[in-house]
């Protein structure tokens, strides 16, 4: 296993991949990972941070992008969120400017007990996302996917 800071670079395989800022409550970093021409940047389950604008930067063609949209927030911590809505990932698209963007996260679900006691997100509205991409990032198509079905980019 090799732990990588932000902006720190790792091989596995013919992919390289590139840590990138995150913001989550604990220590964690987002992805990106390049190989044979194509960039993907995987969001994991970060806020939307300034930082992430550099990504834009550092890779200013990213063929798809894995968002997180369900703005999870702690309940015991007053609500407290840790991961990006479906608005601040369309802003996100706005910065990344995909060639293709997919929520993820949005089917998320600590159990029945942890939904009412730990957790709170927006479930099951990745349309929600979609419309406020159409907005923000018209250049990028989105494409939501059903839990547990896979895509062939």
């Amino acid at each position: 296993m090799t732990e990588l800071a932000p902006w720190q670079r790792t091989h596995l395989g013919p992919v390289q991949v590139t840590a990138a800022p995150a913001k989550h409550g604990v220590p964690e970093v987002t992805f990106v990972l390049r190989a044979d021409g194509d960039t993907v940047y995987f969001g994991a389950d970060t806020l939307r941070i300034r930082e992430l604008d550099e990504v834009a930067r550092r890779f200013p063609e990213i063929d798809l992008a894995l968002l997180p949209i369900n703005g999870l927030s702690i309940r015991p911590l007053l609500n407290h969120r840790v991961v990006m809505d479906a608005a601040e990932a369309a802003d996100l698209t706005r910065a990344l400017r995909p060639r293709l963007a997919v929520p993820i996260h949005y089917a998320f679900t600590s159990g029945p007990l942890g939904d009412r006691v730990m957790t709170k997100s927006v479930r099951n509205r990745p349309d929600l996302y979609r419309d406020a991409a159409a907005d923000l990032a018209p250049e990028t198509t989105v494409h939501v996917l059903d839990p547990g079905i896979s895509l062939t980019v």
